[in-house]
Formats: C-alpha cells, sequence, structure tokens
C-alpha cells in the first residue's frame, strides 16, 4: 500500500494505465513509434565507435631517466629517440618500395577533373616515371655530389610527388617554392640553393621565375613544365639562357638515358622548405630523410593499436604539398591532461616575438592583437613593448568599411582623417581585453591611428599575411616614442 501511495503522490501512472493509454494511440502513431525505436537501436548499434586514445591521458609521458625535467612519450620504450618503425623503410625513396611492395602494385595517386571520377596511377607507374625523370635531371649535370637541388613550383597533383620522388631516387634534394612567396622571396630562394632546374605546373609560374631572373647573373638553366605551353614562353627564356622542357620531354630524356637509381642514406638531405620570410629573407630548414622518416614513423606508432592504417586507406591531399604538415597525418589530443602532479605553464607565441617589459613581465604580442582585432572599428593592429618601458603602446588600423556606417550614424563630415580621430573614442580594445581576461599590464596604454593597411606591397606583411615585425617596429618609431612620451608627462 505504502507503494501505491507513493505512485499516487508522484502521479507517476501505473503499468494497467499505461497499458490502457498505449492500446488507446491509433495504429499509425504505434507503427511509428516502432519504427523510430527500430531505428534508434541500429543506430546505436552501428554508429562509428570513438577511437580510443593511444594511451591513459593521465599518463602521457614519463620521466627521462638521469633528469630532472625532460620528460619522454610512455609509447616509447626506453629514452632513445625513434628513428624508424619498419627496418625496411629508414629513408622517404624506402618508405615508396616499401609501400610497392605491401600494396602489390596497388593504386599509388589519384586525380580528376570536377564532377569526373578518379584516375589512379599504380605504384609502379609511379616508380618508372620517378626513374625516368630523376635520370634526365643527371643525364643534364644534376648530381649528388655537385648541383643537387631542384625546385618544385606547382600547386598538389600527381606530377608533385613524381618529381619529388625522382629526386628521392637518385639523392637530389627537394626545394618546394608556393605562390605566395612573392618574386622578392623566390629569387633569394633560387640564389641561395643554386638552383638550376624549376619543375613548374602551369606557365604562368614560368613567367614568374623569368621575371625573377631577368636583368641580373643567375643559376637557372632549365624550366620544366608539367602542362602545356606555348613557343612565346620558349623564345622568353631563350633571351635569358634558359631552356624550357615539358614533364613528358624530360621523362622521354630520362626513358633514352636510363640510370640506376643512388639510394640515399638516412643521414641525406632530403628537402629544403622555406620559409615565407616573416622577418627578412626567407630561412630554410634543412631535413634529412632520417628527420622526414622519424616523424612519420611517431604516427604509426601512435595510430598502431586503434587505428593502423592500411592498403585500403587513402588520403586527400588539400594542404600545400609545399608545407611539412600536408606530408605527415598527425592526430592531435584536445584535452590532454596534466602530467601526473605537475604544473607547467605555457606561453603560447612564436619564440621570436615574445619580449619583456622593464618590469619583467613576458608578453606575448599577437594574443593580445588577435583580442583587440575583434573591435569592430579596428581592421589591423600592432602591439609593442620596449624593455626599458612598463607598458604596453600600439597602432591602430581603423576600418575602412566600419567606417561609412558609423560616419553616417553618427552625422560627421570632413577628411577621411578627420573622421579616423573622431573614430578613436569608440575604439572599445581595452574593454575587449578585461572581457578576455588579458592581464592589466598586458593591456595597452595608448594607441596611435594609421591610415594606411598594412600590406605586402608596402613590406609590412609576409606574402602569407602575417606582420613582419621587424618593419613594423621601424616604421612606426616615431609614433611609438611619441606615445611613450605622452604617457610619462
Amino acid at each position: 500500500m505504502q507503494a501505491q501511495d507513493l505512485i499516487r503522490h508522484l502521479r507517476i501512472p501505473e503499468l494497467d494505465d499505461l497499458r490502457q493509454y498505449v492500446r488507446s494511440l491509433p495504429t499509425n502513431t504505434l507503427m511509428g513509434m516502432g519504427a523510430f525505436a527500430a531505428i534508434t537501436t541500429y543506430w546505436l548499434a552501428t554508429r562509428p565507435k570513438a577511437l580510443k586514445p593511444p594511451c591513459d591521458l593521465h599518463m602521457q609521458s614519463v620521466e627521462v631517466q638521469g633528469s630532472r625535467y625532460a620528460r619522454r612519450s610512455i609509447l616509447q620504450h626506453g629514452d632513445t629517440y625513434m628513428t624508424y618503425y619498419y627496418k625496411d623503410a629508414q629513408t622517404m625513396y624506402e618508405f615508396f618500395l616499401r609501400g610497392l611492395r605491401v600494396s602489390n602494385n596497388g593504386p599509388c595517386l589519384g586525380s580528376r577533373k570536377p564532377g569526373k571520377p578518379y584516375k589512379w596511377l599504380l605504384y609502379k607507374e609511379v616508380a618508372d616515371r620517378a626513374e625516368f625523370a630523376g635520370s634526365a635531371l643527371l643525364h643534364r649535370g644534376h648530381s649528388q655530389t655537385g648541383d643537387k637541388y631542384i625546385g618544385i613550383f606547382a600547386q598538389n597533383r600527381p606530377e608533385w610527388t613524381i618529381s619529388e620522388l625522382a629526386c628521392y631516387t637518385y639523392s637530389l634534394v627537394a626545394v618546394p617554392l608556393y605562390d605566395t612567396l612573392g618574386t622578392e622571396a623566390i629569387s633569394y630562394i633560387i640564389d641561395k640553393a643554386t638552383i638550376s632546374t624549376v619543375i613548374c605546373d602551369i606557365p604562368d609560374k614560368a613567367r614568374l621565375i623569368l621575371d625573377c631572373v631577368s636583368g641580373r647573373k643567375h643559376s637557372i638553366t632549365t624550366i620544366v613544365i608539367m602542362g602545356n605551353f606555348d613557343r612565346e614562353l620558349t623564345a622568353q627564356a631563350q633571351q635569358k639562357g634558359i631552356e624550357v622542357l615539358s614533364l613528358k620531354e624530360l621523362e622521354a630524356i630520362g626513358k633514352a638515358n636510363h640510370k640506376t637509381p643512388i639510394p640515399p642514406k638516412p643521414e641525406d638531405l632530403a628537402l629544403i622548405c622555406f620559409t615565407s620570410g616573416t622577418t627578412g629573407s626567407p630561412k630554410g630548414a634543412m631535413l634529412t630523410h632520417g628527420n622526414v622518416v622519424s616523424n612519420c614513423s611517431a604516427f604509426i606508432k601512435i595510430t598502431e593499436v586503434h587505428c593502423m592504417l592500411n592498403q585500403t586507406d587513402i588520403h586527400i591531399s588539400y594542404l600545400p604539398l609545399a608545407h611539412m604538415f600536408e606530408r605527415v597525418v598527425e592526430v592531435c589530443i584536445m584535452h590532454a591532461q596534466s602530467l601526473n602532479n605537475c604544473l607547467i605553464y605555457f606561453l603560447y607565441n612564436r619564440k621570436k616575438h615574445i619580449f619583456k617589459l622593464a618590469q619583467g613581465e613576458y608578453i606575448a604580442p599577437e594574443k593580445i592583437e588577435n583580442i583587440y582585432i575583434r573591435s569592430d572599428p579596428v581592421a589591423q593592429v600592432f602591439v609593442h613593448g620596449d624593455s626599458l618601458q612598463a607598458c604596453l603602446v600600439g597602432v591602430v588600423v581603423p576600418d575602412p568599411d566600419f567606417l561609412p556606417r558609423w560616419v553616417k550614424k553618427r552625422g560627421i563630415e570632413g577628411s577621411y582623417t578627420e573622421m579616423c580621430k573622431n573614430l578613436m573614442s569608440d575604439i572599445d580594445i581595452i574593454r575587449l581585453g578585461k572581457e578576455a581576461g588579458l592581464k592589466s599590464f598586458e593591456q595597452v596604454r595608448d594607441i596611435a591611428l594609421h591610415m594606411e593597411m598594412f600590406s605586402v606591397q608596402n613590406g609590412l606583411l609576409t606574402p602569407t599575411l602575417k606582420a613582419k615585425r621587424t618593419e613594423l617596429r621601424i616604421h612606426f618609431r616615431e609614433q611609438i616614442d611619441q606615445l611613450y612620451a605622452k604617457i610619462k608627462m
């Protein structure tokens, strides 16, 4: 009786009442409920299972023996570095040969036109074309000990990988180039690496190379184009002492003058990846075969238990092949736990951009700029701090799209400069900084307005649209000094 009283008190229907209610429902409703239950059950049974992490997230690393602070991944047995995963794949060339063997000459590189199915090249086809292209490069004077740097200036396509593999097959070094570098940076890279052969995908990029070397001494002797080109381009190149070939012609030369592959060693240089020149000239990262293989091996190690790759897996290439990130697919663990009871502080920014104020506080300027740029009137902002000063100052470029709406709303007239000065009161970066949790020393004390956008053309941005902080500091030195003088008054 007590249970029934409790049910009545809670107004929970008894089983008989529930049965009576269900019986009173129309047939269509019952069928719909049954279908929904069946679909839900099927989805729960067949839905993709969440990937398990490769280790306990509460114990991702252990201390290195004999070291107080250094730690290593718990996935690695012992304190030695992981240089390779497969004994028969210790260079990029051996990695490809292993793929050829394991796949039993399966599909290797696929491409398609919009709306069309993928067309695949088999591993053996790719290997043959790479050997032909590499043999031609050797036949034309390139060698492991001499002229070994080959420029590759193309968007992602099978020929990009074939050209790179041609370099690996004969121990040559690939030097990727990309559109956003700009002519000045490309000229610098060509001279720095003494590149004599550049492989391009389209004639426009070949013309860009010709512009880079026009009117000066240069090392370029050959431009190889993956697609078709006209005689006019050939004539322009000949005037500069450069021969233009198609990739098909290059492969034909190699087929007629085939060379035995010259496999690289793990310590041999594989490629040089140049930066975009954020500060000054581009800088080349020299990566050996061992470097790249070690990175790939770490990925295989992480995925070996719960997400091991096999012959049926396909990688869609979407990031530029000129960047190393595209070459190695990484799994990022979003919610990493703290390391045992260690408390580690991270300051997220480029190390070269971090600076210290007079009272010892470290500042990451890009973090602050990314917060201030949320202000509607602000298009661009540059935050600066001198090591002999106790506060930050900034240079703000007003948003030209926001200004007309603001002027119309306020009924303000005058020149663009006068309107920008009136806009100063609406730039609410301090409020945004407080809302974002910036500390008091991370807030700018005063700002100056600048009417011209930072751009690649005026030398204040890199070709990848990153701020050139050194150039910005020099360019705005006068405004920075005036702001600090105003603060001291």
